[in-house]
């Protein structure tokens, strides 16, 4: 159990980690600059010049949608980073919480071998 509080913990950590990060990227023309949070949600735009008043819609959506994605990609990587060390551990958390352990396959001739009131039941 102490395996599965770590992992908790460690995930717990990573979240709060995430909730503090921002990602930002700026337009290849420097015109605006992006900000994210964790949940790819807009959290800020900065417009540096007052090009965009002047800029075809077309021209202007493209660059708002070009620096978007940018800004969300960047904090995909951001999550990976942050997330990335836990997941190396997810197949052992999911073979603990399965019964799947080295452990459990030397011990399974045993349990199987119980009479059902040792262990309560039997272990399949």
């Amino acid at each position: 159990m102490a395996t599965l509080k770590d992992q908790r913990d460690r995930i717990e950590s990573a979240k709060a980690e995430l909730a503090a990060r921002t990602t930002s990227a700026t337009s290849a023309d420097h015109l605006v600059t992006v900000t994210v949070d964790a949940q790819n949600t807009v959290v800020g735009m900065k417009f540096h010049t007052t090009k965009y008043r002047s800029m075809a819609p077309e021209q202007l959506a493209r660059t708002l949608v070009d620096v978007l994605g940018r800004a969300r990609r960047e904090m995909a990587d951001t999550v990976v980073e942050v997330f990335g060390p836990l997941m190396d551990q997810r197949d052992d958390l999911r073979a603990a919480m399965t019964g799947n352990t080295e452990v459990d396959k030397a011990f399974a001739g045993l349990w199987n071998e119980a009479p059902s009131d040792v262990f309560g039941r039997r272990r399949d």
